[in-house]
């Protein structure tokens, strides 16, 4: 990395850090007024609502890093032209060309920092601040992983692999002991279908008793009254900001290899890797900007420019993704074509830039 090139980081560095850090005080102050509604539940207090929105940040800097680089680049090559020393740039003979080389390694940098939080301060933020919420307003613990989640009923043991939605359950396993705490019957159903007076159907069982001898039979349905409250299965389903990339690759496995669905993993996995490619085109997207139709305007115009370009990002990742779980669509294009639609825009606006 040359001296210009480091220079040209530094500078987009600096504004890129000072936007993070507004973006996510502004995030932050949403969530604490969300986390301060539960203050009372169980023996959830003002201090814990601020511990929890405080382990939710690196969550919350993964998602607008690419915004962040975004306005950190405009804001960065607007301080220099604004000084007069791109012109000095230009003049001395460094090309358009080059400049963007600079700027697309001072991305490769960003997106070097946004992998490190996303997948080694992210996941077990998410873990903490999940468990810990979730214990001190329901006054209990919880236990969720790579195995499904457990949930204990009086005699029985439930293990569910995936949690669907409040009313339907795919691969339960039901464990249920004697008196003596021996296991008594293990049941394994494909699906289960949960009614509102907490009665569960399980469809398509395979019971095994074991007694004198174990004893094996297929049933089409088994009814179990339980007293599991189905709220408590919202918490069950695992968070994918909890789970680093290997880990959403072996849980995609996971589950199909017991023929569950997995697109809803996959479109995480696929997305976040797409999270972090976006990084450097967004700073490569800030340089048209500083040469092109704002080149003349300040830091101000280039924020609100950048931020609604940023907004604009976001939305459109979502409604991908949700269409992609509607329609069916293959969710690698789904998950990439955000990250191209700003690549060719930087590629365009360049191509514009004399």
């Amino acid at each position: 990395m040359s001296i210009l090139d480091r220079y040209l980081a530094i500078a987009a560095a600096r504004a890129t850090l000072l936007v993070m850090l507004v973006l996510l005080a502004l995030i932050g102050f949403v969530a604490l007024t969300e986390q301060l509604q539960d203050v009372g539940r169980g023996s959830f207090q003002v201090a814990d609502a601020f511990l929890v929105t405080l382990a939710q940040w690196p969550r919350n800097a993964f998602d607008v890093f690419p915004i962040a680089a975004l306005l950190g680049g405009m804001m960065g090559l607007g301080a220099l032209a604004r000084h007069s020393e791109l012109v000095a740039i230009r003049a001395a003979g460094v090309g358009l060309r080059r400049l963007a080389y600079s700027m697309l390694l001072a991305g490769g940098v960003f997106a070097v920092a946004a992998a490190a939080v996303g997948e080694l301060v992210m996941p077990p933020a998410e873990r903490f601040a999940d468990e810990y919420a979730d214990e001190l307003k329901r006054n209990r613990t919880s236990l969720s992983g790579l195995s499904g989640s457990w949930l204990r009923d009086g005699d029985r043991v439930f293990n569910i692999l995936q949690v669907e939605s409040l009313e339907s359950l795919g691969g339960v396993y039901v464990y249920r002991f004697d008196e003596a705490g021996r296991l008594d019957s293990v049941a394994l159903a494909r699906r289960a279908e949960v009614d509102p007076d907490r009665t569960w159907t399980l469809e398509d069982v395979e019971l095994t008793r074991f007694g004198e001898r174990i004893e094996t039979e297929s049933l089409p349905s088994v009814e179990i009254a339980t007293g599991i409250d189905p709220a408590v299965m919202a918490v069950s389903l695992i968070d994918t900001n909890s789970m680093s990339i290997p880990m959403l690759r072996d849980y995609i496995r996971y589950l199909e290899s017991n023929d569950l669905q997995a697109r809803r993993y996959e479109m995480a996995m696929w997305q976040r890797i797409a999270n972090v490619a976006a990084v450097p085109a967004m700073a490569l997207l800030a340089l048209p900007f500083v040469f092109g139709p704002l080149r003349a305007g300040g830091n101000s115009a280039r924020f609100v420019v950048g931020f609604l370009i940023g907004i604009l990002y976001i939305l459109g990742k979502g409604a991908l993704a949700d269409g992609a779980q509607v329609y069916n669509a293959p969710i690698w294009l789904t998950a990439w074509l955000p990250v191209a639609v700003v690549l060719g825009a930087a590629l365009y606006g360049m191509s514009r830039v004399r």
